[in-house]
């Protein structure tokens, strides 16, 4: 049986997309678990046309996944297969998750969560021509371990390593990496709100080995963990510390990564520059008290925020982060509020401005739903992070639309500035 795991063609380049590594482990687990099987990935970002690719190689399988902007072109292209060859089409990923039923409408099989076990199940049901539902939850992988490192191998993997998106302190090649799956918080802007795996990771030995990979094969000399939160787990951090240690890739590469400030103390940062790490970047969201609180449900607080950065500067690790403006119902003196404490911050050495994007069935999306602030001929394709807010919907509606661009195009600009001279700085000083 031929599977084909498709990627839909999108306006995303290298230097702002990852690995579709999600594939790669569909892919390794079904070539581990259900036999008589040949897969293979096709990947719209590294390559054009690939619903030719798909029809020409004439698979008896077609699994999609799609992000909300990629739904549209997701739904056309599982539409056009299915005419083309008959196969059974399967959307999956995050699209799907929040919107099973209008994903429904476009394949034969929509899987909600995650979707090794799910697809496993599907196929191996195909070939004794049992019934397959329309709709099925995934069951999450306890044991991340038992998911094999993803099929590398199918992927275009030199190309993102190569053009893969350059972070402050890091060095080209950059190889990005998630080892961990779930979150127990509930972030009113984030697709983890509404599912509810617990947290998991793989193992210290597994990120080590895959490391290791990258090293041999693609001559990376940087990572940077995608993780929601990569040193929450000590006990896991300290083993890689370890393994690091013994297989000398605290020398050979630099390393950066996503946290959550109250995971940030003195000795945790210790540990990590003893392993390599150069930065790291916390979702701060915002200076304001009253949008701080929406935003990370009362689980951070300024305090925590300045507390990480002064040790983070104690430390000698480089400290940037992400700040999102246009919450419905932020205030003007809000956003500005936030920008101030960056501004005054010479320690935060980068900031991320992000306009908030109400991605489906997050909270955010209630909130918009609710109060009428997105069109109902909305387009899914314009809900994409952007620097640019002209390119998506603002729907904050406390502030007037032409005064949020120019508020947001000015701290840009005023942003860029400082940027560039703290991070000369920074580098500077731990060259």
């Amino acid at each position: 049986m031929k599977i084909a795991l498709v990627v839909p063609e999108s306006n995303l380049h290298f230097n702002n997309a990852c690995a579709p590594l999600n594939l790669g482990y569909l892919a390794s687990y079904l070539r581990k678990y259900v036999p008589n099987i040949e897969v293979r990935i096709f990947d719209g970002v590294a390559h054009k046309n690939i619903k030719e690719e798909v029809i020409q190689w004439h698979p008896d399988v077609v699994g999609l996944t799609a992000t909300t902007p990629q739904a549209p072109a997701t739904y056309e292209l599982a539409t056009s297969i299915k005419q083309k060859c008959n196969c059974f089409t399967i959307i999956g990923g995050v699209h799907a998750t929040a919107m099973p039923e209008e994903a429904a409408k476009h394949c034969d099989c929509v899987v909600i969560g995650e979707g090794e076990k799910a697809l496993a199940n599907i196929i191996q049901k195909l070939q004794q021509n049992a019934p397959i539902p329309k709709i099925i939850e995934g069951q999450y992988v306890e044991n991340l371990d038992d998911i094999p490192s993803p099929a590398f191998d199918l992927i275009d993997m030199r190309s993102y390593i190569e053009h893969g998106p350059p972070f402050p302190g890091l060095k080209a090649p950059i190889m990005s990496m998630v080892t961990s799956r779930g979150c127990p918080f509930r972030c009113p802007f984030c697709h983890n709100s509404f599912r509810n795996y617990p947290p998991r990771w793989f193992s210290a030995q597994r990120i080590v080995n895959e490391i290791l990979f990258f090293i041999n094969e693609y001559g990376i000399k940087s990572v940077f963990f995608n993780d929601d939160e990569f040193i929450v787990n000590k006990k896991r951090l300290k083993e890689v510390a370890t393994l690091f240690e013994k297989h000398g890739i605290n020398k050979r590469i630099v390393w950066g990564c996503q946290a959550r400030v109250n995971s940030i103390d003195a000795e945790t940062l210790r540990l990590v520059k003893s392993m390599g790490c150069v930065v790291i970047s916390p979702g701060f969201e915002s200076a304001a008290p009253r949008m701080l609180e929406f935003l990370k449900c009362g689980t951070t607080t300024i305090a925590d925020n300045e507390r990480a950065l002064k040790i983070a500067e104690e430390v000698g690790i480089t400290m940037g982060g992400s700040f999102i403006f246009g919450t419905p119902g932020e205030t003007l003196d809000e956003m500005k509020q936030s920008f101030k404490w960056f501004e005054e911050h010479d320690d935060l050495k980068f900031i991320g401005i992000n306009t908030v994007i109400p991605y489906p069935k997050t909270k955010i999306w209630e909130i918009c739903q609710s109060k009428g602030l997105l069109p109902e001929n909305m387009s899914y394709t314009k809900l994409i992070p952007t620097s640019t807010p002209k390119e998506t919907y603002i729907v904050n509606n406390a502030v007037n639309p032409d005064i949020y661009n120019k508020f947001i195009v000015d701290i840009q600009r005023i942003a860029w500035i400082l940027t560039q001279t703290r991070l000369d700085s920074s580098f500077k000083n731990s060259a």
